[in-house]
């Protein structure tokens, strides 16, 4: 690492990684709020204070970046139905209890009892697992207006290629900076290809009628009183939250592997559990959604090598500015997902590659560590879900699961 998790960067230089951070983390921030169908100010602010509170609670020693959660998209859309924006708070506050119980548990315990559970070849494969689950969506980042086009494919390839050279061949600033760098240029090419009419690419229209200051939506003025059925909704949320915990783990295990600091140790699971339990109970609240770690983040960390959580901490308060400057987020929507696809296919990439990079450590001339290995990855890829309505596992959720029971099942060859 360039800069590691307690060090402090010259502010000029903070204030650039931290715009590359968000940048990394807006698409998928926006994109939940959307499907929704919640207010983007008021969840851009929840993502914001959750990632704070977050830092706050692991007392600024874990540089992962929390945002709105795909995880929690059919319990939201559940609760949004049932009880309205009251209704999802009560979902918040069951995630945060859930999530509370098992940091208290773990304040109980040593940390290390978690590799009993979690070792290295499981660790390593579930990681490779959520890198690979992410490139999905690149799919839909390249499309303009709903439609994949090669104009599109084209401006994210040109992004793909601008972070690449500036990553490789740039010194000094420019070269921990390939991100930001790289989505400005595609902005620029966007730009030259609606300015020409090669192509609409870019609707300028969003400017216009713009005004300086405009309040956030926030999720709490929506509160109604509690006059539904909660029980359905505290039962969604607490089998969806046990699902996010195992993606909550598997995320920090990649983000130990990637600063090479484990995270589990320091600031240890209890903090980082209490941490993300709260942070859903403030982003229910603000926001109206569910809140989790991010692999973006994770990726633009190990991409960058800047592991500061001043810098995370800077990101946060950025982001939650956009709920309010209307003129920054009218320009930050204004940028077309093929941009940011451009960056997504190395990030995802990334992500895939360290948990590669756990496994090249791993002895797979082991029988039990190549089973395990192989078992998470085909379930894991697979896309196979388990459950219903009520309960549900991801994918990567099911693959650890399935992973954590083969390795307590299984004994070591002698």
């Amino acid at each position: 690492m360039i800069y590691n998790i307690s060090d402090r960067p010259p502010f000029n230089k903070a204030i650039l990684f931290a715009v590359q951070m968000v940048l990394s983390v807006f698409v998928a921030t926006v994109l939940i709020a959307n499907i929704c169908g919640v207010s983007t100010s008021g969840a851009l602010v929840g993502a914001s204070l959750s990632t704070i509170i977050y830092l706050l609670i692991t007392k600024m020693k874990s540089p992962m970046f929390l945002s709105n959660s795909g995880a929690f998209v059919a319990p939201v859309i559940f609760a949004l139905s049932v009880g309205g924006y009251s209704g999802v708070a009560i979902g918040g506050l069951t995630s945060c209890i859930i999530y509370c119980i098992f940091g208290l548990i773990f304040s109980k315990i040593p940390y290390e009892k978690i590799y009993n559970i979690f070792p290295p070849a499981l660790i390593g494969a579930v990681t490779v697992v959520i890198g690979i689950n992410l490139m999905p969506f690149i799919l839909t980042y390249v499309q303009i207006n709903g439609e994949t086009n090669m104009y599109g494919v084209i401006i994210a390839l040109i992004t793909t290629l601008t972070i690449a050279l500036v990553s490789h061949y740039s010194k000094g600033i420019f070269k921990i900076l390939p991100f930001l760098i790289g989505i400005l240029f595609g902005y620029f090419v966007a730009c030259i290809f609606t300015i020409t009419g090669i192509y609409q690419v870019i609707d300028f229209s969003l400017f216009k009628n713009i005004g300086l200051i405009k309040l956030p939506d926030f999720a709490f003025t929506h509160w109604n009183g509690l006059t539904f059925e909660i029980i359905p909704i505290v039962i969604m949320f607490i089998a969806y939250t046990i699902s996010a915990i195992m993606e909550c783990l598997s995320d920090h295990a990649a983000l130990s592997g990637i600063i090479e600091t484990d995270l589990y140790k320091i600031p240890g699971l209890s903090k980082i559990f209490i941490g993300e339990g709260v942070a859903n109970l403030v982003g229910s609240t603000v926001g109206g959604l569910g809140i989790c770690s991010y692999g973006e983040g994770v990726a633009c960390v190990g991409f960058s090598r800047v592991a500061s959580t001043f810098v995370t901490f800077l990101a946060a308060i950025i982001l939650g500015l956009l709920g309010f400057i209307e003129p920054i987020q009218v320009f930050i929507a204004s940028i077309p997902s093929c941009v940011f696809a451009g960056a997504a296919i190395i990030l995802y990439g990334f992500i895939a590659c360290s948990g590669i990079k756990m496994l090249q450590k791993t002895n797979l001339n082991e029988q039990k560590n190549l089973i395990i290995v192989s078992s998470v990855l085909s379930l894991g890829i697979s896309g196979l879900v388990v459950g219903g309505k009520t309960i549900s596992f991801s994918a990567t959720a099911l693959a650890l699961i399935v992973g954590i029971i083969l390795n307590l099942f299984l004994k070591e060859n002698k």
